[in-house]
Order: C-alpha cells, then structure tokens, then sequence
C-alpha cells in the first residue's frame, strides 16, 4: 500500500509497557506513532514521547492531538524544539481545540480562535522569535525560547472534524487530522479540490476490546478495507488505533 500506516498509541497502555510498545511498534515497520495528550490515559503525554523517542531511532513521532488551553503555547513551543533535537527531527504536532466537556469540568473557558493563535505563535518560537502577541486567547509580551531553533521545523497538523477546521486548516497548518467515518472521505475531496495538505486519518480498532472506542473495528478484513478506502480517497496516512499488543501485531500484518 502506498499510504502511510501509523498508530497511535493505545490509551490503555500500562505506563510500564511502554518501552515495549515501542520497540514493537519500529520492529514491525509502522511509519510513526501518535501520543495522544489524553487525560484518560495512565500516563503523561510528552514524557512518554520522550521515552518511546529514547527506545526508538527511525519511527516517527506524533504528539497529538494536544490543545491549546491545559499546555500554554510558550510551553508547548519549548517542549518540541527539546524533542525536535533529541528525536532528529521525527517529531510532528497535531493541536485542536480539545474535548469541551473535559475542558467544562476542568473550569477552562474556549476560545474559538484559541488553535489559530496557538499555531502562529508555535510557528515563530520555536523559529527563534521574540514574540509579542495580543489575541482573544493569548496576550504574549516579548517572550523568546532559550531554547535554540531545532534545525529541522516541526511540522503542525490541525485536528479537523466539520468543515471550518478543515478549512482552518488549509490557512494555517502542514497538515490535518481526523477521524474516519464515510463522509470524512467526502469532506476532503470537497475542501480540498483546489489545495491539498497531508491527511491522516485514525481508524479505532480491536479485536477483542469491546469498551475500547464506541464505534471500532473488530476484524483484520475490515480494517484492511478501511485502509484501502482511504488510500483510494488520496489520504496519505491511516493512524490504527489500536488496544493492546494483540491488535498491534494483527494491524503490523498489513504492512508491505
């Protein structure tokens, strides 16, 4: 298959099974793994990248989808460019306006251009920019990384569902993330008929884990043909969802 196979990785990890996922995950040939920045999963985002970046030297790197409102820009900034540089440049961002009703109960207000703002002022500190910004989510006063530019830039995907954040994304990001369903394919061919960015799509699936997401695939075929539909659609990576080491190594078979 031409189209990328990725994972990301599962959110019912045991945090002291990490480092095994890792090393299966690049033994088996995936072509990155997303961290979701999740706060049901019994682990911390960024310190897990960082780990599976330590136990890993060629697979990919997602960080994502992470938002704008429990992990300051300033501070997101200064996390990438760390891991930009320890990792070789694998790392990649995917940011999005996050789950509201996690975001309600944790007593933080949204804001729709929050993600836009995120995204401008990620872009000129990790370039090394001293950056003033006043916005309706951020008021920025002459801040600066003292962490030097990594010298690859970090790519930064936005995570898309309807049609203002795709074409939001189109404005503003490398990228874009979403979650496949039927239509999905549909809304990319519609948004993107004159400007195309990378599209990656992440398709939930367990064999055995019925509590794993609402709406999962349960069987390698289906999974298999849900791949091969968004490659014919022009996506360029499919991000497996996956529950366990199980799924995992089933998922690792479609790899050529």
């Amino acid at each position: 298959m031409a189209i990328r196979i990725s994972v990301e990785l599962s959110h019912v990890c045991p945090v002291e099974d990490i480092t095994k996922h890792a090393f299966a995950l690049e033994s088996k040939g995936f072509y990155r793994v997303w961290v979701p920045d999740t706060i049901v999963s019994p682990w911390e985002a960024w310190l897990t990248a960082g780990l599976i970046t330590q136990n890993t030297e060629r697979i990919q790197i997602g960080l994502g989808v992470t938002n704008p409102y429990t992990r300051h820009p300033f501070v997101v900034a200064q996390m990438a460019a760390t891991m930009q540089k320890v990792s070789g440049g694998r790392l990649t961002l995917s940011i999005g306006k996050g789950i509201g009703r996690l975001l309600e109960k944790a007593g933080i207000k949204q804001y729709e251009t929050a993600v836009e703002e995120c995204i401008s002022i990620l872009r000129g500190l990790m370039g090394g920019e001293r950056i003033s910004f006043k916005g309706e989510a951020f008021q920025i006063d002459a801040l600066q990384l003292r962490t030097l530019p990594p010298d690859t830039d970090v790519p930064i995907y936005l995570a898309a569902i309807g049609p203002a954040s795709w074409e939001t994304a189109l404005r503003v990001a490398d990228g874009v993330a979403t979650i496949w369903n039927e239509r999905v394919v549909e809304l990319r061919s519609r948004v993107m008929a004159e400007q195309t960015l990378p599209t990656a799509a992440l398709v939930p699936f367990s064999l055995t884990l019925d509590d794993f997401f609402p709406q999962r695939i349960s069987s390698l075929d289906e999974l298999e043909q849900s791949i091969k539909r968004l490659e014919e659609a022009g996506f360029d990576e499919v991000i497996v969802g996956y529950g366990d080491l199980a799924d995992l190594n089933a998922a690792a078979e479609l790899i050529i």
